[in-house]
């Protein structure tokens, strides 16, 4: 399967949240690992995107770094950061099937949609 960084990115708040549902244990076991796959490429993405940040930004008063618009290097951090954001990998990865009876956002099911399938239902 296809995945943008921006797509891994994207899928980590979900894949936390859907980690804490109770579900039976080989499926719980099967978004575990997931999990993990997928941190083998968002570990690296977001230690790119914190370097690029400390290049480009300004440490603010409470110590948080952040890159603003008004910065002189904004322009250029702007096009990095979309360069590894479009970066798209292959990932051999099986598909989750979840039963309905989960509870979930409608925008964790967005984010996770190439992902899971429920009771078993084909892609649209």
């Amino acid at each position: 399967m296809e995945l943008t960084n921006m797509e891994i990115a994207n899928l980590k708040e979900p894949l936390i949240a859907l980690s804490k549902e109770k579900l039976p244990v080989q499926k719980s076991l099967e978004v575990l690992r997931l999990i993990r796959q997928l941190d083998e490429y968002l570990i690296p993405i977001e230690q790119l995107r914190d370097n690029l940040v400390a290049t480009y930004g300004h440490t603010m008063p409470n110590g948080v770094v952040r890159v603003d618009q008004e910065d002189e290097g904004w322009a250029e951090f702007n096009e990095k950061l979309g360069e590894l954001m479009r970066g798209v990998v292959d990932i051999d990865i099986k598909v989750v099937d979840l039963p309905d009876s989960i509870l979930m956002t409608a925008a964790a099911v967005m984010a996770l949609e190439k992902l899971i399938t429920i009771n078993g239902a084909p892609k649209s």
